[in-house]
């Protein structure tokens, strides 16, 4: 039987990003519930934000005030908020909604444009479905990666309309051909503006300039006289739909609401899930209109999701690999202390921070996962896909973040040994367990004999006093806990 800190752990493998010992000591004193609810409420004022709150456009300055708006930039931005973050969940349905709703610079080539993006999937990943579809449809990073720069009546984008049903909300096999001529019709009208590489200027102008009239980089835009205004008939019924109108028909019919509630029980819990826990969840999002939060919930109070198929069911991302050792590793907090609290829009990030948040990114990319290049428009294959034998030989080479500065051993060996001196340890065999629960690893026995033999071998109790010893102790374990088989699952 799981006890409550096993619950809190796989609670927030999944739900977070990655089990951290004092996550697991606060969840043991409050129970599953608060944590729970601490983490799918997390914008609500009970549950105050992220105490590292920090513009992305410190990410965009060079040290002689130039500015690079290079979409790597604002990912650096992006990486630096997983790291830091007390809102975990935020930035994982994040990702979630960046693979459903696929967008690549590599094809937008626009940095800005794609910070746009990011945005509403941060800010509304957790709201009614048929709104934040709303917003991708309008996004002028998801119109100009679906190629909509102008939707015209007696022309309309017919490629648009199918992918948003294809892609976006029914799927495949459930619209006619007709109805993606409908719903390009109720489409039109619909555009977008580049505002801020039509503005003249140099950008680190115009970057100041936005910043000050709290104006977005780009916008959409509606020409009525472009709309068609006839009626269009859509899944069986006939109406003067608008693009608005069509979208939330879309958003709300029960086999989107199947689809996306799978959707989301696949990535937090585990692939193929029975017909009674589908019939559940899209109850829930029909019963709510499409209030994923809630949907969250019906996950959570699942006893599917904290049975056997569930934990340790699923084969670990490369988000699930890697931010969870950085931030177990103390990357957040020792990243976070790097910025002044004073610090602006307008002032560059120190570069420690760039470099770190964006090795992580770099980390990711070789092991498939590249945030904000996705692989085409269907997004990344989930699950076993992520187990290729070239993806596991870059999975095996991380170590974590911020092992070594230029004084010696860096935050990282610092935060795992004072999370093993916590637990007070009297032997090696107690060391590996603190140390292995520190960067939240079930090993089998032979593989927990073998980091064992590595503190050993480092001098035993006496690498809890000896930083430089702890540090290469610790390294070496990571190398073994990486290889093992095991520790991919999470």
């Amino acid at each position: 039987m799981m006890t409550t800190r096993d619950k809190a752990a796989h609670l927030y493998r999944r739900f977070g990003l990655g089990a951290v010992p004092t996550d697991l000591d606060l969840a043991e004193k409050k129970g599953i519930d608060a944590a729970v609810r601490k983490l799918i409420e997390f914008d609500q004022p009970t549950f105050p934000g992220t105490k590292s709150a920090v513009s992305p456009q410190e990410f965009v300055w060079h040290d002689k005030g130039e500015a690079d708006l290079g979409m790597y930039r604002y990912r650096c931005w992006w990486m630096y908020r997983m790291l830091t973050t007390d809102q975990p969940l935020r930035e994982k349905l994040a990702v979630f909604w960046h693979n459903h709703f696929a967008v690549a610079d590599n094809k937008v080539e626009d940095g800005p444009m794609m910070l746009d993006y990011l945005q509403i999937l941060r800010t509304q990943g957790a709201g009614k479905f048929e709104d934040l579809l709303i917003a991708m449809a309008k996004n002028p990073a998801m119109m100009k990666y679906l190629d909509l720069d102008r939707n015209l009546r007696g022309a309309p984008n017919e490629n648009f309309a199918r992918e948003v049903m294809e892609l976006f909300t029914l799927g495949i096999g459930n619209y006619t051909e007709t109805d993606v001529k409908e719903v390009a019709r109720s489409l039109t009208g619909w555009g977008y503006m580049n505002i801020f590489w039509e503005l003249p200027g140099e950008a680190k102008d115009k970057i100041k300039d936005s910043i000050a009239k709290k104006r977005p980089f780009s916008s959409f835009t509606f020409s009525p006289g472009m709309h068609d205004e006839e009626a269009k008939t859509v899944l069986g019924k006939t109406a003067n739909y608008s693009g608005e109108d069509v979208l939330r028909v879309l958003a709300r019919h029960p086999v989107t609401a199947r689809r996306i509630s799978k959707k989301l029980w696949e990535y937090f819990a585990y692939e193929d899930p029975e017909p009674a826990v589908l019939d559940r969840l899209q109850a829930r999002f029909l019963a709510t209109k499409g209030d994923i939060r809630q949907v969250l919930y019906a996950i959570a109070k699942s006893p599917e999701f904290w049975g056997a198929r569930s934990v340790r069911g699923l084969v670990k991302s490369p988000l699930d690999l890697c931010v969870p050792v950085a931030r177990q590793m103390g990357a957040g907090l020792a990243l976070a202390e790097l910025r002044s609290a004073g610090a602006t829009p307008l002032d560059p990030i120190p570069q420690k921070i760039m470099d770190v948040s964006g090795t992580v990114t770099y980390l990711m990319d070789r092991q498939g996962m590249a945030l904000l290049n996705p692989p085409n428009v269907s997004g990344w294959r989930w699950g076993t896909a992520w187990a290729s034998p070239s993806m596991m030989l870059e999975r095996y080479k991380y170590r974590g973040v911020l092992w070594w500065g230029a004084k010696g051993p860096d935050s990282g060996p610092k935060t795992l040994q004072a999370a093993v001196q916590a637990r007070k340890p009297k032997d090696s065999s107690a060391i590996t367990q603190a140390f292995l629960e520190s960067v939240d690893a079930t090993l089998t026995p032979d593989s927990t004999r073998l980091v064992q033999q590595v503190f050993e071998k480092y001098g035993g109790i006496k690498v809890l006093t000896d930083l430089n010893a702890f540090a290469g102790a610790a390294d070496h374990a990571m190398g073994l806990v990486m290889a093992s088989p095991e520790f991919q699952m999470a």
